[in-house]
């Protein structure tokens, strides 16, 4: 009998926002069997910054892609593109439309995002930024996960803020790459680009369709 699939510990994030008339948004995910590696991933590469500025260092949950310097987030990406890490992506093309920030549409997109290797990794630790803080909201969204899920798969879900969890932390950074490299042309996406297993870029209508239909 072959053995079971390893764990594999997911860390997810996205960049952009739902609700604004914005042309874009991003999602990521970071998979690795052993991410206790990356742990400390960004307090090493904001220690560096700090002595080499000469400055009082900032608390490594203080960094995100969205206030980083280009520096310190060419750095995080150079440290993650030799991590025992692989990614998988979604771009979300709005269409024009304001998304409605709900558990079924975030759910949807969640999904739609671990699709792409969830065949080849079915037993996951997924850990979710706090997108929601209301516990019926969470629930409502775990519910559609293990929906979803594939039958011969375990998954386990955590909402966290991600300043205390590395594995989103680092997401954030994938999935701000990835915004601002479709967006703006931002090339510091490059760096991890060769680690990408899987990606996808999809209009809203047809995911939202594709996983309301598989509600029926």
């Amino acid at each position: 009998m072959n053995a079971p699939p390893s764990l594999i510990h997911i860390g997810l994030d996205e960049s952009g926002a739902l609700t604004a008339d914005t042309p874009l948004f991003t999602m990521a995910g970071v998979l690795m069997a052993q991410p206790n590696s990356v742990r400390n991933l960004i307090k090493r590469v904001a220690a560096r910054s700090g002595k080499r500025l000469r400055r009082p260092r900032h608390s490594p949950s203080e960094f995100k892609w969205s206030n980083a310097s280009r520096r310190f987030r060419t750095e995080v990406l150079s440290a993650l593109a030799v991590a025992e890490a692989k990614f998988v992506t979604l771009t979300v093309r709005k269409e024009g439309r304001v998304i409605m920030d709900t558990p079924d549409h975030y759910a949807y997109l969640v999904c739609e995002l671990l699709e792409q290797c969830w065949t080849e990794y079915p037993n996951v630790q997924l850990s979710l930024d706090r997108h929601f803080t209301s516990p019926t909201q969470v629930a409502a969204t775990n519910t559609l996960l293990y929906r979803r899920w594939p039958r011969q798969g375990i998954l386990s879900v955590v909402h966290v803020d991600s300043r205390h969890s590395p594995l989103v932390g680092l997401a954030d950074f994938v999935a701000g790459s990835l915004y601002s490299w479709r967006k703006r042309g931002d090339e510091t996406f490059r760096l991890i680009e060769p680690k990408v297993i899987a990606s996808r870029d999809e209009g809203w209508t047809r995911i939202k369709q594709k996983w309301l239909g598989d509600e029926k």
